[in-house]
């Protein structure tokens, strides 16, 4: 029997895995807006990297940043990969939380996106989309050592791993250190949520610019204009990993 519940509410659909958690919500009339704020924050890899070409996505959920990157990043997008380990929550793609499943540049596979990614080739991802938790709040192998090893391998030179983390649970510290033994804690920048205690975490392959460079608050600037959502507030709220270390 599926413990996945279905609601709607002020014109937004919500998923959740048998408890009250929300594991994805939905604009009805607007599918492609990223509906939550902590799905927004996924975005602000931006700040750092160009809209990518090859993106891989651990975890469909109701597939909000799949609808977001290819509405936003059409001029360059080639490739969309998600692997999703249950077969139900990929039905709801069909129509619930519906997907262009047609468009020949998304990939949905069932299986363990942990394991899925060790076939990648090396070099061959720009970005990779970490955001799988069950209706208990775990993540299992996506926050284990061997998969952010497998991770920096597939990822190309300037690639990012961006991944949504709880901050208010005791592996929190733990999966962070594992993260900079991979990539290297100057690597690394947090971005706390306002409402909630997620935490997207930003893992770049290459170094990161300094957080207070000008550069980066002209990007910011030119990306919140672009693409209407709160870069410059992002950039401010960042900080590096070694913070919470």
């Amino acid at each position: 029997m599926s413990d996945l519940l279905v609601s709607e509410h002020l014109g937004f659909r919500t998923l959740h895995f048998g408890s009250e958690w929300v594991q994805g919500r939905m604009r009805i009339a607007r599918p492609d807006e990223l509906a939550l704020g902590y799905a927004q924050d996924m975005c602000a890899a931006l700040l750092f990297v160009p809209p990518p070409r090859d993106v891989y996505v651990a975890g469909l959920g109701v597939g909000a940043l799949p609808r977001w990157a290819l509405a936003h990043w059409g001029e360059t997008l080639r490739r969309l990969d998600i692997v999703e380990i249950r077969e139900d929550v990929i039905a709801l793609a069909q129509g619930t939380f519906p997907l262009p499943l047609e468009d020949a540049r998304l990939r949905l596979t069932q299986g363990d996106a942990a394991a899925a990614i060790r076939t990648r080739r090396a070099s061959s991802v720009d970005w990779i989309w970490v955001d799988c938790y069950d209706g208990r709040g775990r993540v299992g192998a996506l926050e284990s050592s061997p998969f952010y090893e497998a991770a920096h391998r597939a990822l190309r030179r300037h690639g990012v791993l961006v991944a949504n983390l709880w901050s208010d649970v005791p592996r929190y510290r733990g999966g962070l250190r594992r993260l900079s033994a991979v990539f290297g804690a100057d690597n690394i920048a947090l971005l706390p949520a306002v409402a909630t205690e997620n935490v997207t975490v930003i893992a770049s392959k290459a170094p990161l610019p300094a957080l207070d460079d000008r550069a980066l608050q002209a990007r910011a600037r030119a990306l919140r204009a672009g693409l209407g959502l709160p870069f410059e507030r992002w950039l401010k709220a960042m900080s590096s990993v070694r913070v919470a270390l």
